[in-house]
């Protein structure tokens, strides 16, 4: 005679192939490259004016920034020797702290790229790239934003995220150390 077997052990089965899937598929996210190309804009009829900020200055353009864009859910600090970005995030119900921390660096055509060096989700340290890879599929800022979690950077296209009447902004000079940030203010003329 044959052993019916209860529902509850196809149930168990099913959970196991599920949560494998899950992390097949997650291992997977983290894992897939992604390649970032700026487009440059040419100089060509154009007017520039240098913004020199110091530490206090950009942090206060930034909250101003994210306050307008975020509704201020998350917060942007640069510190001496490194940048963070914290928030919460709502994990099963319950509200957990989670911080980037990064370092800053010009990219070509003044972009910024941001390579973090931590993720930290309440006391514990996440696999960066793993982290990053679920924040890129959950992540719905502006496009300017790529998330990169094979490379463990965040690449901010300046020009599309600061762009508002034909004035756009461009890095030039990212120094935690010496408290100097140097950006160009770029103007098309009309035609």
């Amino acid at each position: 005679m044959k052993k019916r077997r209860s529902i509850w052990f196809f149930l168990f089965w099913l959970l196991i192939v599920a949560i494998l899937a899950g992390g097949a598929y997650t291992a997977y996210l983290a894992m897939v490259p992604t390649r970032t190309s700026f487009v440059s804009q040419p100089k060509q009829n154009e007017t520039t004016v240098d913004l020199s900020l110091n530490r206090d200055q950009l942090n206060a353009l930034a909250k101003t920034y994210l306050n307008e864009q975020s509704n201020g859910q998350f917060d942007f600090k640069v510190n001496q020797d490194n940048v963070t970005a914290s928030g919460t995030v709502k994990i099963y119900g319950q509200k957990l702290d989670t911080k980037l921390t990064m370092l800053p660096k010009v990219a070509e055509g003044g972009n910024v790229i941001m390579d973090v060096q931590k993720v930290e989700l309440g006391k514990l340290d996440l696999p960066v790239n793993v982290a990053l890879g679920y924040v890129k599929e959950m992540y719905s800022g502006p496009k300017g934003v790529q998330v990169q979690p094979d490379q463990k950077q965040i690449a901010l296209d300046l020009t599309q995220l600061t762009k508002k009447n034909s004035w756009s902004i461009r890095a030039s000079e990212l120094n935690l150390q010496d408290n100097k940030f140097n950006f160009t203010g770029v103007m098309k003329n009309a035609q």
